[in-house]
């Protein structure tokens, strides 16, 4: 543990180890059904090396990993709770007779899976090999894996084949072709992100300005005569806005001190850290006696659903914006 960096030390204190933590109050409910304890022992430099990547915050890292298994033993103790599932439970019983143990492990994929194993006598649990925002949507994986991890044969149809995994992954997927020109035309899916099923964990969250970076992205026109406000969630679209009408702003010659016609101006959002704008203005009012200029909305929207790719969803007192495709990096 003296290796680890110091953030990862405090987050398994307060988070793993104390005593009154979810994860710890939710072991302690499931040893007590059980009769014997549960052991959760996971080798923090190999999680720590495999999901550094996904995690600014190190402390966050470990909120998440207990979530996870606050999660996967909370499934566990409702399975084991409900007398429908009387057979199931014998079986558990049978595999655990003094103690269970259970590993925690990185999966190779973005899903996270949980099995049974024979050779090591325990329950195997695989995180997510990305970043997790709400573990207890969790809750319905582990569940239905783990009511499977004793039936050999539904083990087995649970590995994708190798050909299976190939269509997934090709390239190809979703082309099609334009009957105008004879060209192949990529359709761009929309993934939406369903609703939460369970209130998640705020301090398993990350940081506003990585949070809001996906989306769906939400933004705001307010109009004016001299002044347009944008308020966004996402903040490199406020930036481009900003960084292309400051490009082409005119000059007012009529003010000797030649400024702009425009004043573009980003604001620092009240929330998370670094350079995070969620408010943009457009104004002439700081020299609206000398400017022959003035501020147009159309220009504006044009800007944002021809160019951004955002939709309109609603004209009311002012003019919001969406949209659910993430921009992709070059």
């Amino acid at each position: 543990m003296t290796s680890l960096p110091l953030k990862i030390r405090v987050g398994v204190r307060e988070h793993w180890t104390k005593e009154d933590s979810p994860l710890q109050t939710t072991l302690r409910d499931l040893q007590a059904l059980l009769g014997h304890k549960v052991v959760v022992e996971p080798e923090w430099p190999l999680l720590a090396d495999k999901l550094d990547a996904f995690y600014t915050d190190k402390t966050t890292l470990v909120v998440v990993v207990a979530g996870c298994i606050q999660t996967w033993a909370r499934c566990m103790f409702e399975l084991l709770e409900d007398p429908v599932n009387e057979d199931w439970t014998e079986k558990v019983l049978e595999k655990v007779p003094v103690r269970m143990d259970v590993f925690v492990e990185v999966s190779a994929t973005d899903n996270a899976t949980t099995t049974w194993s024979e050779h090591r006598g325990g329950f195997i649990v695989e995180l997510p090999n990305k970043l997790v925002s709400l573990p207890a949507e969790l809750f319905p994986v582990f569940q239905g894996q783990l009511l499977e991890c004793f039936d050999p044969v539904t083990k087995k149809l649970q590995l994708p084949e190798r050909g299976a995994t190939a269509a997934a992954g090709d390239d190809w997927e979703g082309v099609e072709v334009d009957t105008a020109t004879g060209r192949p035309k990529v359709v761009e899916s929309t993934t939406k992100s369903s609703a939460a099923e369970f209130m998640p964990d705020a301090a398993s969250l990350p940081r506003p300005n990585e949070l809001f970076l996906r989306p769906p992205y939400h933004l705001t026109l307010l109009p004016g005569h001299q002044q347009i406000e944008l308020h966004g969630s996402h903040s490199p679209t406020l930036e481009f806005i900003a960084t292309y009408l400051k490009r082409w702003s005119r000059v007012n010659h009529t003010d000797t001190r030649k400024p702009a016609g425009v004043q573009v101006t980003l604001h620092q959002s009240s929330f998370g850290q670094g350079g995070m704008f969620d408010r943009l203005t457009l104004s002439t009012e700081h020299n609206r006696y000398t400017n022959e200029f003035v501020v147009t909305s159309p220009l504006i929207v044009s800007l944002i659903e021809g160019v951004l790719g955002y939709r309109l969803v609603s004209a009311h007192e002012g003019w919001s914006f969406r949209r659910d495709v993430e921009f992709k990096k070059l």
